[in-house]
């Protein structure tokens, strides 16, 4: 999981950079431009570390994972090869909010709850980057929002850690302040 869990480092923290950006903006045009690039990297980072995650439990004994689960979190068919079950190589997707919940529920070994401030957060920003990926109408982003939508991926991605891992995401020290130079 190392270098593609680095990977999703790195696409959070361009994110965050990118939402730096807008806040110096001082066009409104480059300012959209910035928000909505930092929704779409911070969403792609929060995928990178799930898809990280995922690929660890399906690929490791340590975690004794049913096929019914493996099949579930490697997007993955089950075929039969010879009257035996056994995971395929053919993609079923499955919905990433999903694979979140999933992977917190069986590793926290507790329900989401009310009290569960990072499950709503993320609902909203997925909705975010949904409605700006599969646009109805003309979206306008604002810095509240996208800060928002960065602190619940953030959240969420430490929630998964958490259950699974029983430490914090590293990332987790930076919050919402990019630790790169991207100007170099």
């Amino acid at each position: 999981m190392e270098s593609f869990d680095f990977f999703g480092e790195i696409l959070f923290d361009e994110a965050k950079f990118l939402y730096e950006k807008a806040l110096e903006s001082k066009y409104n045009k480059e300012k959209q431009l910035y928000l909505q690039s930092s929704l779409l990297m911070g969403m792609s980072a929060l995928e990178a570390y799930v898809n990280a995650v995922c690929e660890e439990l399906v690929g490791t004994e340590e975690y004794k994972l049913e096929l019914y689960e493996k099949m579930l979190l490697s997007e993955k068919k089950i075929e039969l090869k010879n009257g035996i079950a056994s995971l395929g190589n053919q993609l079923q997707m499955s919905r990433l909010i999903d694979r979140i919940e999933y992977i917190y529920c069986r590793f926290s070994h507790k329900q989401i709850d009310q009290n569960d401030r990072w499950h709503d957060g993320i609902h909203e920003a997925i909705n975010l980057r949904n409605s700006l990926v599969h646009p109805k109408e003309v979206i306008i982003l604002n810095t509240e929002q996208i800060e928002r939508a960065l602190s619940n991926i953030l959240q969420t991605v430490n929630a998964i850690f958490y259950a699974v891992y029983k430490r914090n995401v590293p990332i987790l020290n930076y919050g919402l302040q990019s630790v790169k130079n991207y100007r170099e």
